[in-house]
């Protein structure tokens, strides 16, 4: 007990003579470790050329957080650096005594001190770091070969670096070993100071690589596109390639082998490394081999770049790839893959490394009616021949872009070596021909290579793309051609300046202010996208709109719209102030009709667009294609599109009535036509039994799966093909898979069938049928007299000559 109470006193002692200002870095202060320039080296490297020297990494400690005591004065850390499997210093090697420490410190600016046991302290400048403070290295003590311990004064600021030197001497050097150091400190929290590996030995090796495959067609010959050689350990290829003779007269070699199918065609080669030395190597040519003797200046490369090695594809076949084997005494053996063989002699392409550009459709060049700025190009499009004279020219070409995309424009054209005399006219002769829906090129109007020469044909062009409203996802440019292979590129992306959310409504005709239950959002894109004053339109087809309806803007986009109204059936509002920071959702609710009581059941669609976009009078392209003037730019359906100055068309002029700006399918389905008579057709309908076909009135309508005759000697017809033959909207035919129940909705008629019964229910009353409900092909069937009852047809006949049945509507 005694001795206990004699130790303690005596250490308080000590405490009490401690200066104030030591060892005071109380507070929060964190720094996180890390090594920079960690080396890799071989065996042979490190025992030999570097005699067991480390040089070059160091440890440092960022300062995350330097929060220091309120009022503190000279503060002081100390920290230990240990190193494992290596020493500071040691006896009998390069660094024999206790080393001086090289210290850095990087804040506003970057200074270095070297501080040794005898030096005595030093301080960094003082402009080093921004908050005024000097800090200074008061000691370095080594308390071990492999440890040393460095006292600094001084407030650290957030984000300034404290580095430690860590030149020493490793330990053992065989494959594997690795030298590391810990960083630690009793005064300020280090994060990641435990075990950093600063240096490693490693097996010997290289590393190969081009810079990107080539094709080529089978039996010809492709230039690879520079081969790299470089050590996978070590700072130059001495490091790896073992070497025969003394300095300065020393060689290495390095051999390449290609794989069954391949080899090298022998070519003039020019070299690279990391040096300004010309190098020289002594080649050695043999069919699939060629090798290379270094000298000097390669093996104090870091890396050997090797220019117009040519490969040909013997035998290989199309699909075959051309790799490449590299060969180096003492290393492992690494591959390359530098050619892969096509079947086509003409490679369509595109730069994959570029972004494949954003364009929105139901827009003009200009982008009239929004604020984006595209320029509507598309990527460069490149169609280069593998080697000289592989285009044949006496078959056409054909490039086809997606059905509602069109070329308002070709820029940027070049022809190498096809002597096309005015490559403008080629493509505007090229659309025409292709009926403004392809590039057709003909045969002959461009001239093939000589394939005994050098130069091979290569065509460049980027394309200036507008798309229909309803337009969206990728464009694809696909190349057809007798002479070709199919190919295909992705050359833009279009997204719709809007989207619009709205559901079915299956309504019962109520002729006027006919309310719609649901709402029709429209959705901004982007935000800002909108431009001022363009307006949006809302109509449904052969129905109008009745009254105005109600228009709100989100609370959050800051856009605002104005003149809300409903005109001629149609409603519209425009955009008064631009959204901010968030795209703009636009809510049309209160939406009624006016419906004819003459309007048959069925489906019906809403359109949303914006005719200042489209560029005609509440979307109606007869104010364009009418016009006898020429035609002003001012919409996606006046947007010029190329072609001949003497035959200038628009979008409008090609489109017929087939672009659209549907927003939703089937908005109002009439479940209960409008007329008195819902319970006569007026359509004559003739089935004939084993044909893919029914007729309609006049109309021959082609049907999947044909009628038949049964078992039980019952002519059985489909009943979705025939009910839409006699005038009933595909939408009003449902199918439930759970109960196998089909429903037929005209007028005034609800009609259930079900699977294997003999009944029909009309209007909730059941009626027996002559047959049971068959399915045949994934089609539900029903007898002739069942169906023709069911639907309100009493005037059924069948001739057994033909075996046709036909079903006269109206008696």
């Amino acid at each position: 007990m005694k001795k206990f109470l004699s130790m303690v006193m005596a250490a308080a002692m000590v405490v009490s003579l401690v200066p104030g200002a030591a060892f005071a870095a109380s507070g929060d202060v964190k720094a996180t470790a890390k090594v920079v320039g960690s080396k890799n080296y071989t065996q042979d490297e490190i025992e030999k050329t570097q005699k067991s020297k480390v040089t070059g990494p160091e440890v440092q400690l960022t300062y995350t957080t330097a929060d220091y005591a309120s009022g503190a004065k000279n503060v002081q850390a100390k920290y230990t650096l240990t190193l494992d499997n290596a020493d500071f210093y040691k006896s009998g090697t390069e660094i024999s005594s206790k080393p001086d420490l090289k210290i850095g410190l990087v804040g506003d600016k970057a200074d270095t001190v070297v501080v040794g046991e005898a030096t005595g302290e030093k301080s960094f400048k003082a402009d080093t770091l921004s908050n005024g403070e000097v800090i200074t290295v008061k000691s370095v003590k080594f308390t071990d070969t492999d440890e040393v311990e460095v006292v600094v004064e001084g407030k650290m600021q957030r984000g300034s670096v404290l580095a430690f030197d860590l030149t020493s001497i490793i330990d053992k050097t065989s494959k594997g070993k690795q030298a590391k150091v810990t960083v630690e400190s009793d005064d300020i929290t280090i994060a990641g100071g435990s075990d950093l590996t600063y240096a490693s030995v490693e097996s010997k090796g290289l590393k190969a690589s081009v810079k990107d495959t080539v094709d080529v067609a089978s039996d010809e010959v492709v230039e690879i596109k520079e081969l790299k050689i470089e050590p996978a350990v070590g700072d130059t290829l001495e490091a790896v390639l073992k070497t025969t003779g003394e300095k300065p007269n020393r060689k290495g070699k390095i051999r390449l082998k290609l794989n069954s199918g391949f080899e090298f065609s022998k070519s003039t080669l020019s070299y690279a490394g990391s040096t300004a030395n010309k190098l020289e190597p002594l080649v050695t040519w043999d069919d699939d081999e060629v090798t290379f003797e270094v000298g000097e200046k390669v093996l104090e490369s870091e890396y050997l770049k090797i220019s117009g090695l040519k490969v040909e594809a013997t035998s290989a076949k199309a699909g075959a790839t051309a790799t490449l084997k590299i060969y180096a005494e003492g290393n492992d053996t690494v591959s390359v893959e530098v050619a892969k063989v096509v079947d086509s002699a003409v490679v369509l392409s595109v730069d994959k490394d570029t972004d494949v550009p954003v364009i929105y459709s139901g827009v003009n060049v200009k982008n009239t009616g929004i604020t984006n700025s595209s320029d509507h190009e598309s990527l460069e499009v490149t169609l280069k021949e593998t080697f000289p004279g592989a285009w044949n020219n006496s078959k056409d070409f054909t490039f086809k872009l997606p059905q509602g995309v069109y070329i308002a424009d070709v820029r940027s054209i070049t022809a190498d070596n096809m002597n096309v005399k005015d490559t403008t006219e080629w493509f505007e002769t090229a659309y025409d021909k292709g009926d403004y829906e392809t590039l057709t090129f003909k045969k002959r109007t461009w001239d093939e290579t000589n394939p005994s020469g050098k130069d091979k044909a290569e065509l460049k062009f980027t394309l200036v793309l507008v798309a229909d409203p309803n337009f969206e996802g990728d464009v694809t440019l696909t190349l057809t051609g007798d002479a070709l292979k199919e190919q295909k590129v992705t050359v833009a992306k279009f997204v719709k300046p809007f989207t619009v959310v709205a559901k079915q409504n299956d309504m019962q005709i109520d002729y006027r202010n006919t309310k719609v239950p649901t709402d029709v959002v429209i959705k901004e894109a982007e935000a800002g996208l909108w431009d001022k004053n363009v307006t949006f339109a809302l109509s449904l087809d052969k129905i109008n709109f009745d009254t105005d309806a109600k228009v709100t803007v989100d609370d959050k986009s800051g856009l605002k719209v104005k003149d809300v109204k409903t005109t001629k059936g149609v409603v519209t509002f425009k955009v008064d102030s631009k959204s901010d920071d968030k795209p703009a959702e636009v809510t049309v609710s209160g939406l009624t009709l006016f419906m004819d009581r003459n309007l048959p059941a069925g489906a019906y669609d809403l359109d949303v667009f914006s005719p200042v976009m489209l560029g005609a009078a509440d979307g109606n392209r007869e104010t364009v294609t009418d016009q006898k003037a020429p035609i002003a730019d001012n919409g996606f359906l006046s947007q010029d599109i190329l072609g001949k100055s003497t035959s200038k068309r628009v979008v409008a002029d090609i489109n017929d009535d087939f672009y659209s700006t549907t927003a939703k399918a089937g908005f109002v389905n009439i479940i209960t036509a409008g007329r008195e008579d819902t319970d006569s057709f007026t359509t004559k309908v003739v089935v004939p039994v084993g044909e893919k076909y029914i007729v309609s009135g006049e109309n021959k309508v082609e049907i999947d799966v044909p009628a038949y005759i049964n078992a039980n000697g019952y002519t059985m017809l489909p009943l979705r093909a025939v009910a839409v033959a006699l005038g009933i909207n595909t939408n009003n035919v449902l199918w439930d898979q759970s109960t196998r129940t089909a429903t037929v909705m005209y007028g005034s008629k609800i009609i259930n069938m079900t699977y294997g019964q003999k009944v029909v229910y009309v209007n909730g009353a059941m009626i027996p049928a002559t047959a049971a409900v068959e399915i045949t092909n994934d089609r539900m069937f029903l007898g002739l007299r069942d169906l023709g009852n069911a639907l309100g047809v009493t005037d059924i006949t069948w001739d057994q000559a033909t075996k046709t049945a036909t079903l006269n509507g109206g008696k």
